[in-house]
């Protein structure tokens, strides 16, 4: 009994050793992870009517802690458009480059060039849509969404022109007034929100949301007269407060569509590990990013009742 104790004794004293020797053999190895040269992204939007705004930025490499995306402030960047080039020049308040001597008009198809020093010249070209007017905007009244609230139902009426187009269509709520503040004086104050649309066709739904608007193609009603019917996310025509609900139909680029479709789904899949990995679009040559165009058409309704 005394030798079987005595071998496990030397047994569990040779564990302890070999443990001992195995801990004090470990080495810790630093890997360089090489950075690799960051590509050059370029993100603009031009809306019919507006200044033509480009940013340009840097990638990122995944391990990069600096969440901050440094603008590039040094580049030449050009816009042509028929023929006729003009160079943006670089905003510090903004941190785009800006042309206010120059206003984006729909009809015309828009090529941008980037020159920043050590990389080829970035570019990339798109159409500015020309604008599609809403025909009508029809409220069908109430609707019961569930057991316990109502949404507005409304008809939007356009006429589609010949060709591929795509559209994304909106709504937000917008009203002023005033209150008296404790010293007396008169505050103006503005309210503006969002109105989230959920289409009736169920071709139109989606899985994510695009600030609330609802992105379609004309696939379904190619160059005829389109009505799309929807839901909103409350009940904002009958307010009876001096408000109003704007809606708004913006025709865009290809290329919108799919970047707004995209990076959306990306987000929505955000955090989920078993979601199907999502490739957001990109149309910038030489380089990343996107640049899309728009063109705007809006409707106003004063809110209350008949």
């Amino acid at each position: 009994m005394n030798t079987l104790i005595s071998y496990r004794r030397y047994f569990l004293l040779i564990f302890i050793v070999g443990g001992l020797f195995i801990s004090s053999c470990e080495n810790t190895v630093d890997i360089d992870i090489p950075f690799e040269k960051p590509q050059v992204t370029l993100n603009s939007t031009l809306i019919h009517n507006t200044f033509p705004k480009v940013r340009l930025t840097f990638s990122r490499h995944i391990l990069d802690n600096n969440w901050e995306f440094e603008p590039i402030t040094t580049a030449e960047v050009k816009l042509t458009a028929d023929g006729q080039s003009f160079y943006l020049d670089y905003n510090e308040e903004s941190g785009e480059y800006i042309s206010l001597d120059n206003m984006v008009m729909g009809g015309k198809e828009y090529t941008v060039e980037a020159n920043v020093e050590g990389y080829a010249i970035i570019s990339a070209s798109a159409n500015v849509p020309n604008q599609v007017p809403i025909k009508d905007l029809i409220y069908n009244g109430k609707a019961q969404v569930d057991a316990y609230s109502t949404s507005d139902d409304i008809t939007l009426v356009f006429d589609d022109p010949v060709g591929e187009n795509h559209y994304e269509i909106s709504a937000y709520y917008y009203r002023q007034d005033t209150y008296i503040d404790q010293f007396g004086n008169e505050v103006y104050y503005s309210d503006n929100q969002p109105i989230y649309l959920q289409p009736k066709n169920p071709t139109y739904e989606t899985d994510f949301f695009s600030n609330g608007g609802i992105l379609i193609d004309d696939k379904l009603f190619e160059g005829k007269e389109a009505k799309i019917d929807f839901f909103t996310s409350g009940n904002y025509m009958e307010l009876d407060n001096g408000g109003e609900v704007h809606f708004v139909l913006k025709v865009v680029s290809p290329g919108y569509y799919y970047f707004r479709s995209t990076s959306a789904l990306q987000d929505w899949n955000e955090g989920d590990p078993f979601a199907q990995p999502v490739q957001v679009f990109s149309n910038i040559d030489n380089g990343i990013g996107i640049f899309m165009t728009g063109n705007v058409s809006s409707k106003k309704v004063i809110t209350g009742p008949d």
